[in-house]
């Protein structure tokens, strides 16, 4: 696995639940029917051990989360592309880099950088222009910085009602 894969591995992060997916522990726990004594049993006291530890793989999911997306943006000057998308007969440029976020399909951030007619529309050459990539880095690290800070409020009131 390539070195930026890695950068996105996550344990705790899968594990949680979020607004999108439901804790992989309680589809654990569904997944039979007909159950022996025996097997309910060690649900029961599987159920009871997760009920202890729920909100801390929580807040471990969310700070895993932020530790991610940190390590991305050390990544953004070799994770950068762009890409072009037309609207109503304007190309707008596109930069894009590797991004993590729970529940969100794709792992990456993308900005929109501006129009081609004010930058061109041959992306390998723009990709290679000093100030253009430097516009595109400042635009994504705002981008990332922004929903990081979005994160860490999150975590710090969790936190706060946690061990408050």
């Amino acid at each position: 696995m390539p070195k930026t894969q890695k950068i996105i591995e996550r344990v705790f992060a899968d594990i949680a639940p979020n607004e999108y997916n439901r804790a992989a522990y309680d589809n654990f726990l569904d997944l039979t029917d007909n159950d022996s004594d025996r097997l309910t049993e060690l649900k029961v006291h599987y159920s009871s051990i997760i009920k202890d530890c729920q909100k801390d793989i929580k807040v471990l999911a969310q700070i895993e989360e932020v530790i991610i997306q940190i390590r991305c943006k050390d990544v953004i000057e070799t994770e950068m592309r762009l890409s072009m998308n037309n609207v109503l007969k304007r190309s707008y440029i596109y930069a894009r880099t590797l991004f993590y976020r729970r529940g969100a399909k794709i792992n990456d951030i993308r900005v929109m950088i501006g129009k081609s007619e004010d930058y061109g529309n041959v992306l390998n050459t723009l990709i290679e222009n000093p100030a253009f990539r430097n516009l595109c880095k400042e635009k994504l690290l705002d981008a990332m910085n922004k929903e990081i800070e979005k994160n860490l409020t999150v975590i710090d009131e969790k936190l706060y009602r946690l061990w408050a």
